[in-house]
């Protein structure tokens, strides 16, 4: 890609890309204003010419203006067609996205905006995993609970440990609320062919904080509704000690739970980036979510479903790999020391960073480009997007 089709933020870090950009927010109507007056008909009503009489329809005489210059006399020459820079200024063409779109646009997006896309999930991963070992540590060394101490019974532990683990805790699910989120300003601009920091996008993720945590309590508290109310015939069953409802509650947690976690997690992915990008609150990017997907729900399902499959596969064996050096490293590392600990925990801890951060950015993005692929089904997206880089281009 060209450098001159590349532009740097705002220093504001505003949603808005250029003056030329369109904006994230979604379209609306407006209702016609009964203050101006009503423009003439263009094509009054005549009585058609006697038989001899001149049409008014007829070519213009020799020497009269041309009606291509307008009614006061300037030139309207149509507007000039659109670039293939318009049309595919970025990483993906300015167009519906195919199959094959979802599974390799993600892995683009990293490598063109990776100080955004790969440095802010890695950031905050980086803090939580820190803060993981920090307890970990803590916890195998605690004096009063002598873990590490074959002669010591512990019964008790120390409150430093238990605050580094709670803090370790809200580390990680901050980490994974914010990793999600602050990709999905990187692939928007990668859309256009723009890199942008990760002050701009951390100050976009920043505005909506709260309404992002909100959106992980409401879509977790449903998800707790669905789990509770299909294993209610399994409860009964067990306090009853009647086989026919353990296995009908087993039957109704297999069947809901599954479908019914991966469509919240679905929509909630999906109204990430909505919070985000055009700077709503979180039950209008749940309604708004809702709307877009309607009528490509189970294309959106598939998406999805196969893209996270291969992801985690690709993860999984990422993190299985990397807890086989950290036991190789276990069995090299002199034996009773500190440092089995701390070669286990380095060698393991890397991969599980690398794993989280890859999955991160890869579903981040994977569900910004869905909502971007929905907006130009629906909404004609795709032309405001070829409108602001033809504009960029002509700067």
């Amino acid at each position: 890609m060209d450098e001159d089709n590349k532009s740097e933020p705002e220093a504001s870090g505003a949603p808005s890309w250029h003056q030329n950009a369109p904006q994230w927010a979604p379209p609306t109507v407006e209702a016609p204003s009964t203050t101006h007056a009503k423009a003439p008909d263009p094509t009054p009503s005549v009585a058609p010419p006697m038989p001899g009489q001149p049409s008014q329809y007829a070519a213009p005489q020799q020497g009269a203006p041309s009606q291509a210059y307008g009614q006061y006399g300037v030139a309207t020459a149509p507007a000039p067609l659109p670039t293939f820079r318009s049309w595919q200024p970025g990483i993906v063409a300015l167009r519906p996205l195919s199959f094959g779109d979802f599974l390799s646009a993600p892995f683009k997006a990293m490598r063109f905006n990776r100080s955004v896309v790969l440095g802010g999930p890695l950031l905050f991963t980086l803090l939580a995993t820190a803060l993981s070992v920090t307890a970990l540590w803590l916890l195998f060394n605690d004096p009063q609970l002598g873990l590490t101490s074959v002669t010591s019974v512990g019964t008790s532990i120390q409150a430093s440990t238990v605050i580094v683990g709670l803090l370790a805790m809200v580390s990680t699910l901050l980490a994974s609320v914010l990793s999600s989120a602050i990709v999905a300003p990187g692939v928007a601009r990668a859309v256009l062919g723009e890199r942008i920091t990760l002050r701009t996008a951390w100050d976009q993720v920043r505005a909506k904080f709260g309404h992002i945590l909100l959106l992980y309590v409401v879509t977790t508290v449903a998800l707790g509704v669905v789990i509770v109310l299909a294993a209610i015939p399994l409860f009964y069953g067990i306090g009853s000690n009647e086989a026919v409802w353990m296995v009908l509650g087993i039957v109704l947690v297999l069947v809901i739970l599954g479908p019914a976690t991966f469509v919240v997690a679905m929509i909630m992915g999906l109204a990430q980036p909505i919070i985000v990008l055009e700077q709503i609150g979180a039950f209008a990017a749940l309604g708004r979510a809702w709307r877009l997907v309607k009528g490509r729900f189970w294309w959106s399902v598939l998406i999805v479903f196969v893209s996270s499959t291969l992801i985690y596969i690709a993860t999984a064996m990422l993190q299985g790999g990397g807890q086989m050096f950290a036991m190789l490293g276990l069995a090299v590392a002199p034996e009773g020391s500190a440092i089995q600990l701390i070669v286990f925990f380095v060698i393991y801890g890397l991969a599980i960073v690398v794993a989280l951060v890859v999955t991160y950015a890869y579903m981040g993005s994977l569900f910004t480009l869905l909502y971007t692929d929905m907006r130009m089904r629906h909404e004609g997206f795709d032309l405001d997007l070829a409108r602001a880089a033809e504009a960029r281009s002509r700067r």
